[in-house]
């Protein structure tokens, strides 16, 4: 993937404007940012870490919010930083990078500095250095778009999604281990999972919670068997997470809850959301009605995975019988 710097007008050109941008209340915009930067477009495969670290207080700001930052330190790359970003965005980004053609920021470096040494890396302060999309994210410019473009768009979303699904792995969870996060693994996150049963039990879990309070019935069926084919997903496909540049091609961005899952949590992801104008017509074009029983099943688990969160069940779940 090409790491040259491509600016897009701030006019919005070519876009086929139809209306007043859409606003999502309660989320932080990014921010728009100019020049000149830290370093120079050739000088990014090179620069030492340090000399990142060091020019990051000093850099233009794009986004932040609690323990993330986004800088930019030239005209084609910025760093992603924090206690709350994890070195598995970067393995997950670097495998999506290497088995499909999916858009998306190019990883330069990554790596955790602890002040601990004896910690692992999962702790301390993690930075991934990669390349900057210039554009516009989906949710800013979706109501100025014209319905043909609009549905290419979603065109895009399906062709990525079915890349996604071609890729398989025996280990579920990010690329390279770690803990899954995310809607489905609740606030806390879930595991590292060593295998596929683990995962399955982990659910059988929080159903078993959710019948112990009453919300879920006693016959419904269980996870056991049901995970047999990984695949990976972004898990958080939300047009937030989508850039589309000047020649109207998306990419994907915010890869922190991807990892290998069966194909249907892709789908529940979108459905959380419901059928919303972003993603309806993908929807309709992943034709994924054969899973339709197994997302329900992920809903109706919603309480262990909200409310019900730190609740141990009153069974032991690997013993946990699926009734068919």
């Amino acid at each position: 993937m090409s790491v040259e710097s491509k600016t897009c007008q701030d006019d919005k050109a070519g876009l086929n404007v139809v209306s007043p941008s859409i606003e999502l209340p309660g989320l932080r915009r990014p921010m728009k940012t100019n020049g000149p930067y830290a370093f120079s477009e050739n000088e990014i495969k090179t620069i030492e870490r340090s000399q990142v670290v060091r020019v990051l207080d000093s850099a233009p700001t794009i986004w932040e919010n609690g323990g993330i930052k986004i800088v930019r330190i030239a005209d084609n790359a910025v760093v992603k930083y924090g206690y709350d970003v994890k070195l598995l965005e970067a393995r997950n980004m670097a495998f999506v990078a290497q088995h499909t053609t999916i858009r998306l920021p190019q990883v330069f470096d990554a790596w955790v500095e602890n002040e601990d040494k004896g910690v692992d890396d999962e702790t301390g302060i993690c930075f991934i250095v990669m390349s900057y999309i210039d554009g516009w994210l989906l949710d800013e410019v979706w109501s100025e778009l014209h319905s043909t473009h609009r549905e290419d768009i979603q065109k895009q979303l399906h062709y990525f999604i079915r890349e996604l699904r071609k890729t398989e792995s025996e280990y579920p969870g990010p690329v390279g281990g770690g803990v899954c996060q995310g809607a489905f693994f609740t606030d806390y996150g879930a595991g590292p999972f060593s295998s596929k049963e683990e995962m399955e039990t982990w659910f059988d879990e929080r159903l078993a919670v959710c019948r112990d309070f009453g919300v879920a019935d006693q016959a419904q069926r269980g996870f056991r068997g049901e995970f047999q084919r990984l695949v990976m997903c972004h898990m958080d496909l939300h047009p937030r997470n989508i850039i589309l540049d000047c020649d109207r091609k998306i990419w994907l961005i915010d890869w922190a809850y991807a990892g290998m899952y069966p194909a249907y949590f892709e789908t529940a992801t979108i459905l959380r959301h419901g059928r919303d104008p972003y993603f309806e017509r993908l929807l309709d074009l992943l034709g994924d009605e054969e899973y339709k029983e197994a997302t329900d099943r992920l809903f109706a688990i919603s309480f262990a995975l909200t409310t019900g969160a730190l609740c141990k069940p009153s069974i032991k779940c690997d013993v946990f019988e699926n009734t068919s």
